[in-house]
């Protein structure tokens, strides 16, 4: 491929086919939802296989992957901005769901609960495919010409290295770098840590005398706060830059930890709250913060496969974490050398994004001014 093929792939990557999209969404919602109702089990491989495997494919092409898929080719400008306002709506979920869910189990029973769901998910999901996919945002007018590409390339603020930028990269290529490599040893933590933390607090609270339903309102809490935290970190992240957003995100984290690790010693009764405060934001940038890094490095046609890929690690770290927790809590019976642990993989996860480098292939809107004062002929 040219120069100026490559390039033009960077500037010029098409709108998503719409009616593609659209019809994973239903796809994925109508098997969510045939997952839930199937949920009326009388033995236990029937859940694992309805729920691990049917409601989760279901969940896959409903879910985080599709979404960023999608805000990732409409924007590139304040994009950590527009994939925070996104990804607030999982934290909109978890206030108004898990509480509200908690109510219909307590009321009316779990399996018929899952029926209420199994309705209700595909109804939503389906019209707001309709509603909001009905066009691309961007409609590409005219090809440039191969000055105009170079002289876009060369003056772009943001780019840094400009030889991997200019890549068209495929999955295949991305696959053989070292930053893929790293990136996804990173979002494998990112996600042990976050998973793990927001599956096995409740067990824990519980565990320390807590009621269920008042935990699940921490639950509830802790999304309020992350509907503001991804919006706040997306933005931040296009301002300071990822690495130093992705290191204040597992400083809350770790705070959070610190919190569950003292509560037995403490008592406090707002001790949940500002763990709630605390693992609120904590969360909210290991949701926001994967994709835009990705992006990052791998800014193209191939995104979606790539982060695909890449998020396939995330998921196993999440899952692997929960495994781990509640594995570790039965040999030991507590929960606390599970949270150093965990603390240990935050400052890891640290050090892997800062080895990984974003601000070396692309800078972000918020430094590009610095960066022509310090070199105005770039």
């Amino acid at each position: 491929m040219s120069t100026r093929e490559q390039m033009q792939s960077i500037l010029m990557d098409p709108p998503p086919n719409n009616l593609h999209i659209s019809r994973v969404f239903v796809l994925g919602s109508l098997l969510l939802g045939s997952g839930l109702a199937l949920c009326l089990i009388h033995s236990w491989w029937q859940f694992y296989f309805f729920f691990g495997v049917i409601a989760a494919i279901g969940t896959g092409f409903t879910g985080w992957v599709p979404n960023v898929t999608v805000i990732q080719n409409w924007f590139k400008e304040k994009r950590g901005l527009a994939i925070g306002i996104l990804s607030s709506g999982v934290g909109i979920g978890i206030f108004v769901c898990i509480p509200s869910i908690q109510y219909l189990i307590n009321g009316i029973g779990w399996r018929m609960a899952y029926r209420v769901m199994a309705f209700f998910i595909p109804l939503v999901v389906i019209i707001m495919t309709i509603i909001f996919l009905k066009k691309p945002p961007r409609i590409i007018s005219s090809i440039p010409t191969e000055q105009e590409i170079y002289y876009t390339m060369m003056r772009d603020p943001l780019i840094v290295d400009l030889k991997w930028a200019s890549r068209s990269w495929t999955l295949r290529q991305a696959i053989l770098t070292k930053q893929f490599w790293t990136l996804g040893v990173c979002f494998f933590f990112t996600s042990l840590i976050g998973q793990s933390i927001m599956t096995h607090h409740v067990a824990f609270f519980v565990d320390k005398g807590l009621e269920t339903l008042f935990v699940s309102y921490i639950v509830g809490m802790i999304g309020i706060v992350s509907i503001g935290g991804k919006i706040l970190w997306g933005t931040l992240s296009d301002r300071i830059g990822r690495e130093v957003t992705f290191t204040l995100v597992m400083v809350c984290c770790i705070c959070g930890l610190l919190l569950l690790i003292t509560f037995p010693i403490l008592s406090s009764p707002y001790t949940p709250y500002f763990f709630a405060i605390f693992l609120g934001m904590g969360y909210a940038g290991t949701a926001v913060l994967p994709p835009l890094i990705t992006a990052d490095f791998f800014e193209g046609r191939a995104y979606g496969s790539i982060f695909r890929t890449i998020f396939v690690l995330y998921s196993v770290g999440g899952a692997f974490g929960v495994w781990f927790g509640g594995f570790l809590h039965d040999q030991v019976g507590n929960y606390i050398p599970f949270f150093i642990i965990v603390i240990a993989c935050a400052l890891f996860a640290c050090f892997t994004i800062w080895i990984a480098a974003p601000r070396k292939i692309r800078i972000v809107p918020g430094k590009k001014v610095f960066r022509f004062k310090q070199n105005p002929t770039a």
